[in-house]
């Protein structure tokens, strides 16, 4: 019986000079099932590759601020004595007009807290520092605030906040807000500093 089986395909394929369609049509059904997954994983990656790009970039912006932060000399931490939506009167001693100019102040406990803006002026005599963009909420004589120099601009929002700790410390937190896949998402690093 074997041996009937073996002359029909003999007899089927002997005249054959080429690949059928049937063939090819098997071989592009197997290409298929091997490549739209492996489509899937090159697509999958582009996206994680993409939202790990960005947690590293914030974390790096966080991390940046944080050490600026630490380093500052004790007169660019304190509590503003008022403020109006475009200025903030600090509690420092430095005296030179422009000193801070293209700093950054952060609002970071009190009324107005999280917010950040870039000092357009300063005028010492009065220690009053214009701010741009305007307060969204206006500080006041309850605003904890810190100033920094942070000259490049970045497409995240942060905000810093600075708390009393234990044994002459100041803690220090700062938040980096970020999108992935349409999400909100935050990165917060904490660090602690000597109190001055």
């Amino acid at each position: 019986m074997k041996k009937v089986y073996l002359g029909y395909f003999k007899k089927l394929y002997s005249g054959q000079r080429g690949v059928g369609l049937l063939e090819i049509m098997v071989v592009l059904f197997f290409l298929a099932v091997i490549t739209v997954p492996l489509i899937n994983f090159f697509l999958s990656g582009n996206r994680f590759t993409a939202e790990a790009r960005h947690e590293v970039a914030t974390l790096n912006l966080a991390q940046e601020i944080l050490e600026e932060i630490k380093s500052i000399p004790g007169n660019q931490i304190g509590v503003a004595l008022e403020g109006t939506t475009g200025t903030i009167t600090l509690a420092g001693t430095k005296t030179t007009n422009g000193l801070y100019n293209n700093y950054k102040v952060a609002l970071t406990g009190g009324t107005g807290s999280g917010q950040v803006r870039t000092i357009t002026g300063y005028t010492g005599s009065t220690r009053v520092a214009a701010v741009s963009p305007n307060w969204i909420i206006a500080p006041d004589s309850t605003t904890s605030y810190v100033i920094y120099q942070k000259n490049n601009s970045t497409p995240y929002t942060y905000s810093v906040s600075v708390t009393d700790g234990t044994n002459s410390l100041k803690t220090v937190t700062v938040s980096v807000d970020y999108k992935a896949k349409g999400i909100s998402k935050s990165v917060s690093l904490t660090g602690e500093i000597i109190k001055r």
